[in-house]
């Protein structure tokens, strides 16, 4: 769990696995795995499903992501900075954040799109 609090990105688990490797004693992958399917079914952290591994963050401050279509890397989007723009998807849609108030929207990070 600290390692996730402590990290600025949405790690999957093989990202999780190599930096527990170099920073303590060797954890399975599938432990890795199961941890993080326990925290996220209480509600400690979340999954972002996308193109690629899934990824997971500790559930703080609401945010929306962003996912690049090809290589699955995903951004946090701080969730008072699009107030305006969820209420207008929502008006248009009808649809509205999921349960954890997160929007997810896809397109091609900076090294995908040259």
């Amino acid at each position: 769990m600290a390692l996730f609090a402590a990290s600025a990105r949405h790690l999957s688990v093989a990202e999780a696995w190599e930096e527990l490797s170099r920073t303590g004693p060797a954890v399975h992958p599938t432990t890795i795995y199961r941890t993080l399917e326990t925290l996220t079914t209480v509600g400690l952290t979340h999954a972002v499903h996308g193109p690629g591994p899934t990824r997971y963050c500790v559930r703080g401050n609401p945010h929306h992501h962003v996912v690049c279509q090809d290589c699955g890397q995903v951004a946090a989007l701080p969730h008072e900075r699009l107030t305006g723009a969820v209420g207008s998807i929502e008006e248009l849609t009808r649809l509205r954040p999921d349960a954890s108030g997160s929007l997810m929207v896809y397109g091609r990070c900076a090294p995908c799109s040259t």
